[in-house]
């Protein structure tokens, strides 16, 4: 009689019952430290509370959301929102959601963010705040003539990333908890600064566009600080955007009703194999 062989191969079931036993043994743990990713500055400034040299502060943000799954093949839901914030005033504009059948692609946000430009076409030495990587912003917004417009009314494009900047980074010494801005050697261009609004919160990192010298983009933040009041260390205006251009799930299932009821197209929610086929086990 041939004699079964062991496996390691552990059913689920087991694990589920087993949950006091530890799934991993400390011997099996391997560490690897990578020092790739580590931010190299070079000149830092400190953010004085001056007088503001911006007129206003203008932020726009575009959110696209899958709604599912067509005979025509994917549909989304593009809305963007624009926010005008002066000393006194706010003002917020925003489109209705639109459809899009088949892939987002550049030509639909160019379209949205044309739209969102149509606000702040009598804006004069302004800063103007985007939400993600400004690469690909200004690729986007070469045809609509974005680079003309900043040199014609003497304004400055600014993009703000929410990705993580790892607490731990090693800091000059003249830096403390207060506003600062220094310029990051290793950046992926050489627009892009290390930045904290207020003091104790979190560092982020930001590009410009047009390139400033360091002392105007330190003058420019400072009037960003003042104007706009950067509530948790982030621009107000900004968030304000973000929150005004969500598409919400309610406003999803209005979508796919109104795709049903007026132009016949049932819209069927993807599906995620992954979440299929591996359960609770893939989040």
């Amino acid at each position: 009689m041939k004699k079964s062989q062991s496996t390691s191969l552990v059913q689920l079931t087991e694990l589920r019952q087993n949950k006091g036993s530890p799934i991993l043994d400390e011997r099996e743990i391997r560490l690897k430290i990578s020092r790739n990713n580590d931010l190299k500055l070079g000149r830092v400034l400190n953010i004085g509370c001056e007088e503001a040299s911006l007129k206003s502060i203008i932020a726009i943000d575009v959110s696209t959301v899958k709604i599912g799954i067509s005979r025509l093949g994917e549909v989304h839901a593009v809305r963007g929102s624009t926010v005008l914030k002066e000393h006194r005033s706010v003002k917020i504009s925003r489109t209705r959601p639109m459809i899009v059948l088949g892939e987002i692609s550049d030509s639909q946000l160019s379209f949205e963010l044309e739209e969102q430009l149509k606000n702040i076409k009598s804006a004069r030495n302004s800063m103007i705040l985007l939400d993600g990587d400004l690469n690909e912003m200004m690729s986007v917004s070469r045809p609509l003539g974005l680079t003309g417009f900043l040199n014609s009314t003497g304004s400055v494009l600014i993009s703000v990333s929410k990705s993580f900047v790892n607490p731990f980074i090693r800091l000059p010494d003249e830096v403390d908890a207060s506003p600062f801005i220094g310029e990051i050697l290793n950046g992926r261009s050489p627009r892009e600064y290390l930045v904290r609004l207020r003091p104790g919160s979190p560092l982020l990192k930001v590009e410009a566009y047009p390139e400033v010298e360091l002392d105007e983009l330190s003058s420019m933040l400072a009037s960003l600080i003042l104007i706009d009041g950067v509530e948790y260390g982030y621009p107000e205006t900004l968030r304000i955007a973000h929150i005004y251009s969500k598409i919400l799930q309610v406003e999803v299932l209005t979508l796919r009703c109104i795709l049903q009821r007026k132009f016949g197209i049932e819209v069927l929610r993807e599906i995620d194999n992954r979440k299929m086929l591996l359960g609770g086990f893939w989040s």
